[in-house]
């Protein structure tokens, strides 16, 4: 048989790393090994039971029909609820939509606003399809390093110095995966500041903006003034909040036109969010007091899963710990251990450090390279406390 060819674009991907990481993790637990997995970027508590009623009744009720692209009009006005709520920001109808999942909303966002040779400003750390989606599309990452004095968030300087003419997004992720930081509004205005008299938008992801410890205050780049509203797409979902991430469910506001491009292209690749889960899923928007009870209760224990976590890995050597706002990660640096013995082999990077983790030590998370920093490893308190725990003895014990 003739050799089929595989577009460039796709033979050039780099594998999502979590996704790799977590299939490695699996491939160890069926062959009968006890894995700790730190690696899921996903909540280990089931979707809260009346959620799943609400998705049972519609089905029951024949709600598995094709629906309009966008949403359906009790979809569209829980949107529109949710955004005022938790953005601070009132949305026309014309400006949501929902979409098959937080990952798709991005990459359609960025296939309705880039060209090819657009420039897209990465602030790293950032989640590890960023870089992946702007060069499926043919756009170049420009890729600025931020501090852990300032949260791991841009500063005004940063951005400026990546500016070009050429610059036509830049991706913000707050509450971040992997670091756990949270921009402040000071920071936030040194970005409206950067952009301001430009034409460049702001793509903004917020899937985890529920998710916050402490005095952290989550803000939208949307709710700063009419300019970043304009500019400003706000990427959310279902998932770590309402812990629905099977269910597939994004969420997107911003400028009609871009969201009508978007409606347009979704309706081209996926079509519609079931109706079932979409009555799902505007259920949970609506956030009743005995689900946001759940929704607190959720953050209580990531709260105490984070303090377990930072207590234990503290009393190890050389380790530093960024001390997370939001999210459910620890971003941990393991610099030091790098070009270092462990186990009479040297640690060459982060890389070899995360799997020689997993093989040896039988402990899974994420190395710091694929989000943009090496020397740091990422790990997940979306695991039960034992995991945790047992994660901490297992490493300690390997790194001496």
């Amino acid at each position: 048989m003739t050799q089929l060819a595989i577009s460039k674009r796709v033979r050039l991907m780099v594998p999502s790393a979590t996704l790799g990481m977590a299939a490695a993790a699996r491939e160890l637990a069926d062959q009968g090994i006890d894995v700790a997995i730190l690696s899921a970027g996903e909540p280990d508590f089931d979707t809260p039971q009346e959620i799943c009623d609400i998705a049972k009744a519609s089905i029951d009720k024949g709600k598995t029909h094709y629906v309009p692209v966008r949403g359906t009009k009790a979809m569209i006005s829980a949107l529109q609820h949710k955004f005022l709520r938790d953005q601070g920001v009132a949305y026309a109808a014309d400006e949501v939509m929902c979409t098959v999942g937080a990952k798709a909303a991005l990459m359609m966002a960025m296939m309705a606003i880039l060209e090819e040779g657009d420039e897209v400003i990465l602030c790293a750390p950032f989640w590890v399809s960023y870089r992946e989606q702007v060069n499926l599309l043919g756009a170049k990452p420009v890729i600025i390093t931020c501090k852990a004095e300032d949260n791991f968030m841009p500063t005004g300087e940063s951005l400026r110095s990546a500016l070009s003419s050429k610059t036509k997004a830049i991706i913000i992720n707050s509450p971040n995966n992997p670091s756990g930081g949270v921009i402040s509004k000071s920071q936030l205005e040194e970005l409206a500041l950067a952009v301001k008299d430009t034409n460049i938008w702001i793509v903004s992801d917020e899937i985890y903006e529920k998710l916050l410890f402490g005095n952290a205050v989550h803000y939208s780049p949307a709710a700063l003034s009419d300019d970043m509203r304009e500019r400003t797409l706000v990427i959310s979902g279902a998932s770590k909040g309402y812990a629905m991430t099977g269910w597939r469910v994004g969420f997107v506001a911003g400028n009609k036109n871009i969201i009508k491009a978007m409606g347009n292209l979704q309706g081209q690749e996926t079509t519609c969010l079931p109706e079932f889960i979409q009555d799902a899923a505007s259920f949970a928007m609506l956030e009743d007091a005995n689900l946001r009870a759940k929704i607190n209760s959720m953050g209580k224990a990531y709260a105490e899963r984070k303090a377990l976590f930072i207590r234990l890995f503290k009393q190890m050597p050389l380790v530093k710990i960024f001390e997370p706002q939001g999210a459910f990660y620890i971003w941990a640096d393991f610099s030091a251990y790098i070009n270092k013995e462990v186990g009479e082999k040297i640690i060459k990077d982060d890389i070899d450090l995360a799997t020689r983790m997993l093989k040896e030590a039988h402990v899974a998370c994420v190395p710091g390279t694929p989000f943009g920093i090496s020397g740091y490893l990422r790990f997940s308190i979306a695991s039960a406390p034992s995991e945790i725990e047992k994660a901490a003895v297992r490493i300690s014990q390997w790194l001496k």
